[in-house]
């Protein structure tokens, strides 16, 4: 039986008008897709390339957006005198009908395509960012290109959380350096927790980060304890300023020792007493992923070797388990919504505590819900975990996430399915192993 795609690139080549393969081919917006795909049957390299490209773009989440960008950049290439080689590019078509944020970032640096050649495009460079904020800037929205090129090649999801996390990672060396510099002081220890500790970055994840510092001899305290605050303040709002080249990453500073209502950074001795005094279970949780990124390398060796008796206890009682079996009844109540997998349980199949199948079905629960936040982030670079409850939204997110075979209702259908499945086996996991009667 002929392929869709084969008849769709029938229609391009000879102008012909094929309904039925338009409707099929278009997801939710035929008329626009008939119409983008007249626009491209005027374009010969679109045309003698269409088996390349054409295929890609009609599993993607918004085929007639994707390819009137195509139509728009392979003009604009050809009038800078660079056409796009769209036979080492396979990725480019997908990419637009995907992400309306990269396809933007697209539109406004044409020469990036090159950068998309191969199968997959290379990662990322990792070589050191300018620290100025453009520089940032461009580095990040060029890097996240290319990542979702791979992710749409379906290479392994794991390594797309690695490369999102390293890219942030040389973004916030050179935010950090350029702050500094601006501010002619001394940088503190920069220091990465959450998702960017545990290098498990999503699109659109913002970046929890906790500064500590040391006072050098006659320094005075409280000097330096102003100078530090305002490079943090000033690096916070140059990072999420936007900007015509997009922004640089939300920061999140509120993980700090007495959250919102301490001071930006705390000497390394003063951040001690604070865990070893106040410190509450979820601090000894949060601080597991602690990760020094960039700044003062003693300040953050010292306070990363001296918090680990704190962090990793020797012994761990039943309050333990009280403790979060109540933090996670009162998530339950405020949020109702049901758990994520986002602790694996790979930690305790190792200690034993959790059986093999069960460690495997928690661990690919957890992939499959953070490729779904990834793909609901890929769309417009928003910070959300909210699956839509519109069915066509739903289906876009579906292609997003790589479900490609069939029609958009057969597609969505399987992605509700896989959705029900994964958070009942969560469920199930966690209900055994922590919201059951808690420990005496």
């Amino acid at each position: 039986m002929e392929s869709l795609a084969s008849r769709l690139i029938q229609v391009l080549r000879a102008g012909t008008v094929d309904d039925a393969a338009i409707e099929a081919g278009a997801a939710e917006d035929p008329a626009a897709f008939a119409e983008a795909l007249t626009d491209a049957s005027k374009d010969e390299d679109l045309c003698k390339t269409a088996e390349v490209w054409l295929p890609g773009l009609i599993e993607s989440a918004q085929p007639a957006f994707g390819l009137r960008t195509l139509v728009r950049l392979v003009d604009e290439r050809r009038e800078l005198g660079r056409p796009i080689d769209l036979n080492t590019t396979p990725a480019l078509a997908p990419l637009l009908g995907s992400s309306r944020f990269l396809a933007r970032r697209l539109l406004a640096h044409p020469e990036w395509i090159d950068a998309l050649a191969g199968t997959p495009p290379d990662a990322p460079s990792g070589d050191a960012i300018a620290p100025t904020w453009e520089a940032i800037r461009r580095a990040k929205y060029r890097g996240l290109m290319r990542i979702a090129a791979r992710d749409l090649m379906e290479r392994s999801f794991e390594a797309s959380l690695r490369e999102l996390s390293d890219l942030a990672d040389r973004c916030l060396v050179a935010a950090l350096a350029c702050a500094a510099d601006e501010c002619g002081t001394r940088p503190p220890a920069l220091l990465a927790l959450g998702k960017l500790g545990g290098r498990e970055l999503n699109f659109s994840s913002d970046v929890d980060l906790l500064f500590v510092y040391e006072l050098e001899d006659g320094e005075d305290p409280i000097e330096r304890s102003a100078e530090v605050a305002h490079l943090i303040r000033h690096l916070k709002t140059q990072l999420e300023a936007p900007s015509t080249e997009g922004f640089g990453y939300r920061v999140d500073l509120d993980l700090r020792p007495e959250g919102r209502s301490g001071v930006l950074a705390n000497p390394v001795d003063a951040a001690l007493t604070y865990y070893e005094s106040f410190g509450a279970e979820w601090e000894r949780q949060m601080l597991i992923r602690l990760r020094k990124v960039a700044g003062s390398e003693p300040a953050a060796e010292r306070f990363a070797r001296s918090i680990a008796p704190f962090v990793y206890r020797r012994l761990i009682g039943p309050d333990v388990m009280r403790e979060v079996h109540d933090m996670k009844g009162r998530i339950e109540t405020e949020r109702r919504v049901l758990p994520s997998a986002s602790a694996r349980g790979r930690g305790l199949g190792e200690l034993g505590m959790l059986p093999p199948a069960s460690v495997e079905s928690l661990h690919d629960a957890y992939l499959w819900l953070r490729r779904a936040e990834h793909a609901l982030q890929l769309a417009e670079e928003q910070q959300t975990d909210r699956v839509p409850r519109a069915p066509a939204a739903q289906t876009e997110l579906a292609r997003r996430m790589g479900y490609r075979s069939g029609s958009g209702h057969e597609v969505r259908n399987a992605f509700l399915e896989d959705w029900t499945r994964v958070r009942a086996e969560v469920r199930g996991h966690f209900d055994a192993l922590v919201l059951g009667d808690p420990v005496q």
